[in-house]
């Protein structure tokens, strides 16, 4: 499984959802409200998870930069941040 972790500001959430509904690659997302330190400066910020099945033919990275680059462009960022991991999931 990848984990796909997005980091940004906190603020156009509806927007932010909209984006990520909007794909269909992605069927469920967590959002956590947190905060976030650039430049020595305290922000809000909000930390998106995302888990994905690897399936060949798909460009799950590719896919997940794209919509970082929509989330920028909504919340007029420098940037946005995001992490892949390959970690192991149990459902119980």
């Amino acid at each position: 499984m990848l984990k796909f972790t997005i980091y940004t500001e906190n603020k156009n959430l509806a927007k932010i959802e909209a984006i990520l509904n909007d794909n269909l690659v992605i069927e469920g997302y967590t959002i956590i409200n947190t905060a976030g330190y650039w430049q020595g400066l305290k922000e809000k910020a909000l930390k998106i998870e995302i888990l994905l099945e690897p399936c060949k033919g798909l460009n799950y990275t590719s896919i997940l930069k794209t919509i970082c680059k929509k989330i920028k462009a909504v919340n007029k960022q420098e940037a946005v941040f995001l992490t892949v991991e390959k970690i192991k999931v149990y459902l119980i």
